[in-house]
């Protein structure tokens, strides 16, 4: 049977961009313009084009048209090989703060802190809406917003998790100070000092910081790069210990960009169900997918309440306007005392600011551009990662977010590597930061969330030769 008009059109524009006659980041023609050049219709060049955006080749920009993402680099990391081990302390080296303060200096290159280069941020238009909201409420920066926070923010959040098969009302959700305070109210809901909580490893270090200042301890799981977790794995903690609650960040995980499918979240949600436990979920990136379809949250099958979902609009919108949020469940009241007990809530110009911008079409435009800069970026870093670090190198190939995961040969330590490079004016995250055990030694996390320069390039040309002298 030969193949229909748009599946040959599909695969020519699959082999163009394979062999980068169209290179990651460059327009296609319209779908007039192709259907012109290739005489045929325009359904089958809408066709042509549905098939290469779901193989993640490409990307629809609103009112621009269609980019390249590029073919993927093949993941390649080492999925960790542990067996479950019991429920220990969290023990988080001082190195975290020197990573975190490193963030702050800008002489450095900025490889370490997963942060976005403040020029591709909305700048402006916050700026403009803050202006607007001023000059409207001039008393509004003389009140409180207590808990659970402004309702017209919070009905924006709401009607975002609607498009996404999560129904949660304004009054079931929780302004909040980012990402980290919802995932520090979350557990302080479900756990008392001294409890277990089920973590995935590698685990992004200042959510095991937070977990050691409550005083918490954790079990952790292997993490594959593409999917996640093993659910059969889960399931044998949950048989094996007494686990308080379960913290996993199922849309791109940081640090490996792990998606899980939806088969596999609704199972997860299932599985906690059937114990009657909590279970936590990170979905900071979940905005930032590449393929331009925001993954449903695990709040999307919890049929009981039990699933506290946590994220923000810091990776996405503002890290300084610092306006986050939590959908408790059934733990709303008490997730509301507790934030009424330690910071008296959000901020109540950064909630009406991202309320006004929510509401606005600004703010999808402005996704569409980040995925795709996103996407490219880390293609790209990941090309020249495996191009000029030490034979041997691997990557992950993160389907959202902004961060990379780099395998580096088992001779080279990451931590001394993060040293050096720090001499040369480069921060890193080294893999120890990712566990609470000395694993991960010749990992490490490269943040892809600043632009492509002269600069950029040839710092990664000297990390290179660094991890390649170790």
């Amino acid at each position: 049977m030969s193949p229909k008009k748009y599946e040959q059109l599909a695969a020519e524009l699959e082999l163009r961009i394979s062999t980068h006659q169209v290179k990651p980041g460059e327009r296609l023609s319209s779908v007039r313009e192709l259907g012109r050049m290739k005489q045929v219709g325009v359904n089958t060049v809408v066709r042509a084009l549905e098939i290469l955006e779901d193989k993640g080749l490409i990307v629809s920009k609103p009112q621009s048209g269609f980019y390249v993402l590029g073919p993927r680099v093949p993941s390649s990391v080492t999925q960790p090989r542990m067996r479950l081990s019991l429920p220990r302390e969290v023990a988080v080296p001082e190195l975290v703060s020197t990573v975190f303060e490193s963030a702050r200096h800008r002489e450095l290159l900025p490889l370490g802190a997963a942060c976005l280069a403040p020029e591709l941020y909305p700048c402006e238009s916050i700026n403009r809406i803050t202006r607007r909201v001023v000059r409207e409420q001039p008393r509004l920066v003389g009140s409180y917003e207590l808990p659970p926070g402004n309702f017209e923010y919070l009905r924006q959040v709401s009607r975002r998790l609607e498009k996404f098969g999560a129904f949660v009302a304004p009054s079931e959700l929780v302004a909040t100070h980012g990402t980290m305070e919802s995932l520090g109210l979350a557990l302080r809901a479900t756990c008392a000092p001294g409890d277990t909580v089920l973590i995935e490893s590698p685990q992004y270090f200042g959510i095991l910081q937070a977990l050691q200042q409550l005083r918490l301890k954790v079990v952790e799981l292997p993490t594959h790069p593409i999917d996640g977790v093993s659910l059969e794995q889960v399931e044998q903690v949950l048989q094996r210990h007494d686990i308080a609650a379960g913290l996993f960040t199922p849309n791109f995980s940081n640090p490996l960009g792990a998606l899980m499918s939806d088969e596999k979240k609704a199972a997860l949600v299932e599985l906690f169900a059937r114990y009657d436990l909590p279970l936590i979920e990170d979905d900071i990136y979940a905005d930032l997918s590449f393929q331009g379809l925001r993954p449903r949250p695990l709040k999307a099958w919890d049929a009981r309440g039990s699933v506290l979902t946590c994220a923000s609009f810091s990776k996405t919108v503002s890290p300084g306007l610092k306006v986050g949020w939590l959908a408790p469940g059934r733990y709303v009241e008490k997730v509301k005392a507790l934030q009424l007990a330690s910071t008296m809530g959000c901020g109540s110009l950064s909630q009406q600011v991202m309320a006004r911008f929510l509401a606005s079409k600004e703010y999808e435009r402005h996704l569409a551009e980040l995925r795709l800069h996103c996407s490219v970026q880390v293609e790209r870093i990941s090309r020249h990662v495996l191009a000029h670090f030490p034979e041997g190198t691997r990557t992950t190939t993160p389907q959202g977010g902004f961060v990379l995961w780099v395998e580096l040969p088992k001779r080279v330590d990451s931590v001394e590597l993060y040293r050096r490079a720090l001499e040369e004016g480069i921060s890193t995250s080294p893999g120890t930061l990712f566990s609470t055990r000395e694993r991960y030694r010749n990992y490490l996390r490269i943040n892809c969330g600043n632009r492509w320069t002269a600069t950029l390039e040839q710092g990664l040309l000297r990390l290179a030769r660094l991890a390649t002298a170790l």
